[in-house]
């Protein structure tokens, strides 16, 4: 069971969402950033989407998407099917398919 809440909320109660989104982020950049400053090359790619999607989360400037996101195939790939840690692997697919989800909606 994922440790982070799938609750749904209506657009009128859209702040809850934002905060559990933007939490996410957060706990994934920290996971990440220590393995990207090695310069591991899926690691600076998964930090750099969620450093766009965090920027999206807040509502400001993102400016072009870094390509596709493919965060959570990445994770998928690294953390849990050649890795030991698939909390991380469900954590980046979460905030992938919660701004993927975001980006949909007119």
């Amino acid at each position: 069971m994922p440790a982070f809440s799938l609750k749904r909320t209506s657009p009128s109660e859209n702040q809850p969402i934002e905060k559990s989104l933007l939490e996410l982020i957060d706990e994934a950049m920290k996971d990440i950033q220590p393995m990207a400053a090695t310069a591991w090359k899926p690691a600076v790619s998964i930090g750099r989407q969620l450093e766009w999607t965090k920027m999206f989360a807040l509502g400001l400037e993102t400016g072009p998407r870094p390509g596709p996101f493919s965060m959570g195939l990445i994770a998928v790939r690294e953390f849990d099917m050649y890795g030991d840690r698939p909390h991380l692997s469900a954590r980046f697919s979460e905030i992938q398919r919660r701004v993927e989800a975001k980006l949909a909606k007119p």
